[in-house]
């Protein structure tokens, strides 16, 4: 049987590639200290991610070669926006800096967890990792624009740690790596 080839010369594998290839200027303006210019671009840099998913899903572009640019891309940012965290508002964050680095270990663990197994970043979409990005990026954006809200950041927390601890479960159970698994509510091993 012949194989398919995919598209990989698509509009969301180009946002994912664009998010990617500016990651480097987020980590620079938050080293440098420009905090609304930061802002405004991680905050577009999220807005292209959730639209590339959406045009994938929408107008059926989604691809393998996608799937693990946007989690390569999403690994990227999340580095980027936790060094931004740090370095511009750690000032609020201080007080609860134990339970932040379980945040930052979180992600990273899972990445470095599937790196190991799977000689790939983890790629699985789970519905709880979605729920926790909008959450996250309501808590991004309210920090930089309203200041910091103690029950949302512990909201965040919470959600943070089941979809971590749903990811960690899946990629225990999967013997290869698959994407866009809906969670344990939805896809049985």
């Amino acid at each position: 049987m012949k194989k398919l080839r995919e598209n990989i010369y698509n509009l969301p594998n180009f946002l994912s590639l664009y998010r990617l290839l500016f990651v480097p200027v987020l980590f620079y303006l938050a080293y440098k200290g420009y905090e609304r210019a930061f802002f405004y671009f991680f905050l577009f840099n999220m807005f292209t991610d959730a639209l590339d998913g959406f045009i994938a899903r929408r107008f059926n572009m989604q691809t393998r070669l996608g799937a693990k640019l946007d989690s390569l891309a999403d690994f990227a940012m999340y580095l980027a926006g936790m060094y931004g965290l740090i370095h511009l508002k750690w000032d609020v964050l201080e007080p609860y800096r134990y339970s932040f680095y379980m945040l930052v270990f979180y992600y990273i663990f899972i990445d470095i967890f599937a790196l190991f197994k799977f000689k790939e970043i983890s790629s699985l979409h789970l519905i709880s990792s979605k729920i926790n990005g909008l959450i996250q990026g309501l808590f991004f954006l309210l920090l930089f624009t309203y200041g910091f809200i103690p029950l949302l950041y512990w909201i965040m927390f919470v959600m943070a740690s089941y979809a971590f601890f749903e990811n960690l479960y899946y990629l225990i159970k999967l013997k290869k790596m698959r994407s866009d698994l809906k969670g344990i509510f939805w896809t049985q091993l």
